[in-house]
């Protein structure tokens, strides 16, 4: 799935595709919805030991939904996080 409604007018949109959603006001952790929508793309450990997203969790959910995001890169592959709670990887040139 590619969602690049809200990105359309950024340089690098098409770069991006949406391959997840979380939902910040869930009992559902970030990580768990990095690892799902990654399916087996993921770390060789577990994930806190290569990124610690509980802060960047923090932040994006105390925004509450305005045009902010981070980026982590995880088993190689950029990943970003927006706070209306799309997660998406970074194409990569063979896409």
């Amino acid at each position: 799935m590619t969602d690049t409604t809200r990105d359309a007018d950024r340089p690098d949109a098409a770069a991006w595709e949406t391959i997840a959603h979380h939902d910040f006001g869930s009992t559902d952790e970030l990580d768990a919805t990095i690892l799902t929508a990654l399916d087996g793309e993921g770390p060789n450990q577990p994930l806190y030991a290569t990124v610690d997203v509980e802060p960047a969790e923090r932040f994006l959910a105390s925004v509450g939904g305005a045009d902010a995001a981070v980026v982590f890169r995880i088993a190689g592959r950029p990943v970003r996080v927006s706070a209306d709670g799309r997660v998406q990887v970074r194409r990569t040139t063979s896409e």
